[in-house]
């Protein structure tokens, strides 16, 4: 990355010059993850992430959201994280979504969330704290953290938070009760529209976190019982 630099746009921004990389990494990863190369399209995402952070040498650094090089460096972030909880890094991934934080501070990609649910994994109940101020009460992510919460830190189960979950946000509590969770095409057809159903964002929310679900399956089993 000899060309890229993170140079000053105004008192408050600057954006990622010479960034044109992290579209085409971007591209070149999710094509190979068409062609079956999910790993190497994970390393190729990681590495790349790794020489951003590398740039940024002062503290407070705020990228350019209108910068299309310093979004896709951001987007690439945010995916890199993801695929980290996805493996199991779950303190990688963290790191990732808290310094893309920091250079979003308006979080127009939401990291928030999965990083609060991976909060909760590593048992960093401090800094979820700090996290929850940025999640409405109002979302079914909400009520879905709290009973993840309280279940890694005694066992139980959040009874009023359950019930909020069934009664207020139905498609999502039976989303993560259900047996099943199909990526079929009346599903990605509902992705692609510009109103999905509940049902497709719950499923979606599902997939983005499935991996603590299979690293926590007492969790979901817990819940499947009530």
């Amino acid at each position: 990355m000899k060309n890229v630099k993170i140079v000053p746009v105004s008192a408050e921004l600057w954006k990622v010059e010479g960034g044109e990389i992290f579209s085409d990494v971007l591209r070149r990863s999710q094509r190979m993850e068409r062609e079956g190369k999910w790993a190497e399209a994970c390393e190729l995402r990681f590495e790349t992430a790794q020489q951003l952070l590398e740039l940024v040498e002062e503290e407070g650094v705020r990228l350019d959201w209108n910068d299309k090089p310093s979004r896709a460096a951001m987007e690439l972030l945010y995916h890199s994280a993801a695929d980290n909880l996805l493996v199991g890094e779950v303190e990688t991934a963290v790191a990732l979504w808290e310094s893309l934080l920091e250079f979003d501070e308006e979080d127009h990609f939401e990291a928030v969330v999965p990083l609060a649910f991976a909060y909760v994994e590593i048992e960093d109940y401090d800094c979820l704290e700090n996290a929850l101020f940025d999640i409405s009460t109002k979302s079914p992510e909400y009520y879905l953290l709290m009973l993840w919460a309280e279940y890694r830190r005694s066992g139980g189960i959040d009874r009023d938070a359950l019930r909020q979950l069934r009664t207020r946000h139905k498609a999502w509590y039976e989303e993560f009760i259900a047996k099943e969770h199909l990526a079929d095409e009346a599903y990605m057809k509902d992705c692609q529209s510009e109103r999905p159903s509940q049902q497709t964002e719950a499923r979606e929310f599902w997939f983005a976190t499935q991996s603590i679900w299979a690293r926590n399956t007492e969790f979901v089993e817990s819940l499947q019982k009530m």
